[in-house]
């Protein structure tokens, strides 16, 4: 075989090599490979892996484990980071991420879809095409209800409620409990898919989601970072895929856009740089905190 021939046949081979191997990433679906444990282990940073490539990471917040102690807070009003800035002294933070959606890009900007912050209204209107509705409860844990259904118990007033058609009881007890509420959109609800490829954003980008779970009965958050560009569908499908042995609550999407914020803190409290989202936290319209108090 001559050098021109077998030149040939090497770049052939290398082309069909290349093609299969896209075909099986293409078909693989999202798996976790241990990368990094926080906190006592009550905090795992597991790489989203799809075939040979690295995906983004989940950071799972077992709170459970933590007894309680491993909270959840929400700020969505004035000036968001100034808020948080003060509130955070004294308080081992683990992770802050942009949230639900917002009108703009600065700190002046509103939330869209109902709002409340600690007790304050912010926001009365009920998005439409928003069904995720997100409470972010004073003790620190955080509960997501189907915003169409009418199955939202409110114990503290005995009261079950269909939040669309309810909402000014919604808006007091968030007033009377100091509570948090904030929408967004629901992509997976009781280990069911709620989105499909065709009617979700065809968009490409990256992606961040809040998951709630038990795994093997204990409870869970995770935050999925996926930071190669993907389909909303296709994100949310690799990673309730990926949770298959589990039990999935809820996959709840974060917004990733004109502030996309995303930090993790290690046992020294200490930025992990290899995920970060590319705004800088002063610029926060909301935020979604986890911490020891």
């Amino acid at each position: 075989m001559s050098k021109k021939w077998l030149r040939r046949y090497v770049s052939a081979c290398l082309v069909i090599f290349l093609v299969t191997m896209a075909g099986t990433e293409a078909k693989a679906q999202f798996s976790f490979e241990k990368h990094q444990a926080l906190r006592k282990a009550e905090v795992g940073v597991y790489k989203l892996k799809k075939g040979r490539k690295n995906y983004g990471y989940a950071t799972f917040l077992w709170r459970g484990r933590s007894k309680g102690k491993l909270k959840a807070k929400y700020f969505a009003s004035g000036n968001t980071y100034k808020t948080f800035k003060s509130w955070r002294k004294g308080k081992d933070v683990v992770l802050i991420s942009s949230g639900g959606y917002s009108t703009g890009f600065s700190h002046k900007s509103e939330p869209v879809g109902i709002c409340v912050d600690n007790g304050k209204i912010v926001n009365r209107r009920i998005e439409d095409d928003k069904d995720a509705l997100v409470i972010v409860e004073a003790a620190g844990g955080v509960r997501v209800s189907d915003i169409d259904k009418c199955d939202l118990n409110l114990a503290s007033i005995g009261k079950t409620i269909c939040p669309r058609d309810d909402k000014t009881r919604l808006l007091n007890w968030g007033v009377n409990e100091n509570a948090t509420v904030f929408q967004s959109h629901l992509l997976a609800f009781k280990n069911q898919l709620r989105i499909n490829a065709t009617q979700s954003s065809q968009k490409s980008t990256t992606r961040r989601f809040l998951v709630l779970g038990f795994r093997n009965g204990e409870l869970f958050h995770a935050i999925f970072n996926v930071d190669k560009e993907m389909t909303l569908y296709d994100a949310a499908d690799n990673a309730l895929k990926a949770m298959s042995k589990m039990n999935v609550i809820s996959i709840v999407n974060l917004d990733t856009g004109g502030n996309d914020i995303y930090e993790v803190y290690d046992d020294d409290k200490s930025k992990l740089r290899y995920m970060m989202g590319e705004a800088e936290p002063r610029d926060a319209t909301n935020l979604l905190v986890y911490y020891y108090e």
